[in-house]
């Protein structure tokens, strides 16, 4: 199968165009090599107060974690971690890279409100996620540029993304006119055929863009196939970049696409999640095999960058729908939790080994102070909200004062993230 087809057949899969370009105009594509942004959700509602939030458990209080009757909170450089699962080799590994955001309060135990809320800043309806609002800023040209796997999909309408998630049929796609389906190879079009339907595609397109006619919504579709016509051939790298096999979970392999996306030039930003989190009953088992699958991703999503040259280009922001109780249920599980954390990671960041935000003994959100990051309980203290993890995001990629991001206010206030020399104490 050749590019065209190729092309012709995204559609089928969610694989669109990301913006329209005026009617019969085409251009080349720049190859994208900025920040890759990737933001990776834990569903269901994480636990920090055993990952990066941790907590001991309280004379007089009931039992907030089994493991702090029999083990101690660990630290490596500024970051506290709990001692369980992979917890030990994942922050070692990244603690120098990462800055934590603690105490975020989602203000929801509802999972459709929290994971809304985390995403777009906002808690009722209608904000574009974050890599919605960086496809349309920064690349909105990329026929890949937003790649959404898993989450909150959220564009607003100023972008739309490419559901990058089955390699199997990606790679039916890229063959040469062919299908294959096990052991077996179908053939679908001839060469001659595939250069008739290209043919009659474009004489159709061009007889449509010369009505005046057209409808709002018509013209849009034409914009968006002929802007598909016009970078087929930037497709060609990301196809050339598909392996013969692909290895691993379903979001291992939705990671690695959207790596491949990024890799070809094509893609922006990526939208990846993990399921799992929601952990009502057996908390202990469950809730750390998701958290040790959640860290074993992002590892192999650097060491994957890394093996093409880019880890230094990959920035993950990694949050949640909320966090959960500070105890146990009878059923040995942890309900919900308004209160939680999100992640920055990124290869040799200036901001990173650092923890901005606090909570209490028992896992309350407490203020600080915008400025300094101290704890501050006056006037002057700022609780934090999903407003300023997506406020510092919007900063970090350069995009907070475009028309785009404007458009979506937060109204946050300005909180010294990034600032390498101040940090919660």
């Amino acid at each position: 199968m050749n590019r065209r087809e190729f092309t012709r057949l995204l559609g089928m899969v969610g694989l669109g165009a990301t913006a329209s370009l005026p009617l019969g105009i085409a251009r080349a594509i720049e190859p994208y090599s900025g920040p890759f942004y990737i933001n990776l959700a834990a569903i269901g509602g994480w636990d920090v107060t055993s990952f990066c939030d941790p907590k001991a458990n309280i004379a007089g209080e009931r039992t907030i974690n089994n493991w702090a009757d029999s083990a101690s909170i660990e630290q490596v450089g500024n970051i506290a971690y709990a001692p369980v699962g992979n917890n030990k080799a994942f922050f070692e590994r990244f603690y120098q890279d990462m800055l934590v955001i603690n105490g975020i309060d989602t203000q929801t135990n509802s999972h459709d409100d929290g994971r809304r809320h985390t995403w777009s800043g906002r808690l009722g309806f209608g904000y574009p996620s974050f890599g919605a609002i960086a496809s349309n800023v920064i690349a909105p040209e990329l026929p890949l540029s937003l790649v959404h796997a898993s989450g909150y999909n959220e564009t607003a309408g100023i972008a739309r993304f490419s559901r990058l998630q089955d390699p199997e049929i990606i790679k039916n796609l890229v063959n040469d006119s062919t299908v294959q389906d096990g052991n077996s190879i179908f053939g679908l079009y001839e060469d001659n055929e595939l250069d008739l339907i290209t043919q009659y595609q474009d004489e159709r397109l061009a007889r449509l863009a010369g009505s005046n006619q057209l409808l709002p919504r018509q013209i849009e579709g034409i914009n968006s196939l002929q802007l598909a016509n016009a970078t087929r051939d930037d497709l060609d790298l990301f196809a050339d970049l598909l392996p013969n096999t692909f290895e691993g979970s379903r979001t291992n392999r939705a990671a690695q696409l959207a790596l491949i996306a990024y890799q070809s030039g094509l893609c922006v930003s990526a939208q990846l999640g993990l399921d799992g989190f929601d952990t009502h009953q057996n908390h202990d088992e469950d809730h750390f095999n998701s958290m040790d699958e959640l860290t074993d991703l992002i590892t192999y999503i650097f060491d994957t960058a890394q093996a093409g040259g880019f880890a230094d280009k990959v920035v993950i922001t990694l949050g949640s729908d909320f966090g959960r109780k500070p105890f146990y249920n009878a059923g040995g599980g942890k309900d919900h939790w308004p209160i939680g954390s999100a992640m920055f990671i990124q290869q040799g960041a200036a901001w990173g080994n650092r923890v901005v935000g606090a909570t209490d003994e028992v896992h309350n959100g407490l203020k600080i102070n915008p400025s300094t990051l101290q704890v501050d309980g006056s006037s002057a203290g700022v609780g934090l909200e999903p407003k300023h993890l997506q406020q510092a995001i919007r900063e970090l990629a350069g995009v907070d004062q475009s028309a785009t991001a404007l458009q979506f206010p937060l109204d946050a206030e300005d909180v010294d993230f990034f600032n390498p020399s101040k940090q919660t104490t």
